[in-house]
């Protein structure tokens, strides 16, 4: 089983199967047999000891494979949506009833993996499982479905406005100290976004706006 890690796609998988319904403790069985299959890489392909090719994130055999690619139709097959369209799609036909009577995580984690993916009893692994299940409760709670890139696109831009605010403060000291005159003696104090920036310099006295 690969590293487990907090990636986008587990956010991702996790959410659309609430979205379908399932509670948190159903889904997060779910998402914990499709970390241990293929850590959520909708592209893995791996052979198994039958010299068989499975594919996709919940390691589909050949034959369930070829239901996925007449299924996408003119999708990627292995795009992460398509696979989970897929996925949900052969559920019913795959232990979606005995899934909605789990009551506890280990219950969903172990009809999934005797239902859905049904390994051979030497790679079950199920204790493993389970805690890939548990997992994926601790890494929901703290990452949305989102995705990295658009994480990183908000941080620059906040990483960009505070370089202007502290450029603009050093602006105005050098201005004052060669134009004491012309620099207006009134001081305000900034608004609370970018206050931090500006706490080694904070003056007291500054007034609200």
């Amino acid at each position: 089983m690969p590293v487990l890690g907090c990636s986008p796609n587990t956010a991702i998988a996790y959410y659309f199967l609430v979205g379908k319904g399932l509670s948190s403790f159903q889904a997060a069985g779910v998402v914990g047999n499709l970390q241990w299959e293929s850590h959520l890489n909708p592209k893995l392909q791996a052979l198994d000891s039958d010299n068989l090719t499975h594919r996709g994130i919940a390691m589909w055999s050949p034959t369930r494979w070829a239901n996925l690619l007449s299924f996408a139709g003119t999708r990627d097959p292995w795009d992460l949506n398509t696979q989970l369209d897929f996925l949900w799609q052969e559920l019913p036909t795959n232990g979606l009833d005995q899934l909605l009577e789990a009551t506890t995580i280990e219950d969903a984690t172990l009809v999934f993996q005797k239902r859905f993916e049904n390994p051979k009893a030497s790679k079950a692994h199920t204790d493993e499982r389970i805690k890939a299940a548990r997992f994926t409760l601790d890494c929901v709670s703290v990452r949305p479905p989102e995705t990295q890139g658009n994480g990183r696109k908000w941080l620059g831009l906040a990483g960009v406005a505070a370089f202007v605010v502290a450029g603009s403060y050093g602006v105005y000291k050098a201005l004052s100290a060669v134009f004491p005159e012309a620099v207006p003696v009134r001081r305000v104090r900034p608004p609370p976004v970018f206050r931090p920036v500006y706490r080694p310099v904070y003056r007291p006295d500054w007034e609200d706006i």
